[in-house]
């Protein structure tokens, strides 16, 4: 089962489907199926994996942008570069895609 790790603060947003996707550099491509989001103060949501692309930051849609919890691609670029400080906008990203199973 595949584990994704998560800042904490995107708990919530993945708990009410707000956040369906995570945008990750240089990480192994997850299976598609079931997995966990696993977040830093240590909870965890069952979700499946529904899709994973590979795109750069300039070729997302806003639907991708939104779909990934933000509201506009600045804000979700400046999210980016806390994570990956060197990330550039043409710099290839994984997008995975995720729906929150409900036990």
């Amino acid at each position: 089962m595949t584990q994704i790790h998560f800042h904490e603060d995107f708990y919530i947003p993945v708990l009410k489907g707000s956040k369906t996707q995570t945008a990750r550099i240089d990480e192994p491509i997850p299976e598609l199926g079931p997995g966990t989001a696993i977040f830093d103060h240590g909870k965890s949501i069952p979700v499946e994996i529904t899709a994973v692309s590979h795109k750069s930051f300039e070729e997302m849609s806003l639907e991708e942008v939104q779909k990934d919890g933000f509201k506009s691609k600045d804000e979700l670029w400046y999210a980016l570069l806390t994570f990956y400080p060197n990330l550039q906008k043409t710099d290839l990203l994984m997008l995975v895609e995720f729906k929150r199973v409900v036990i």
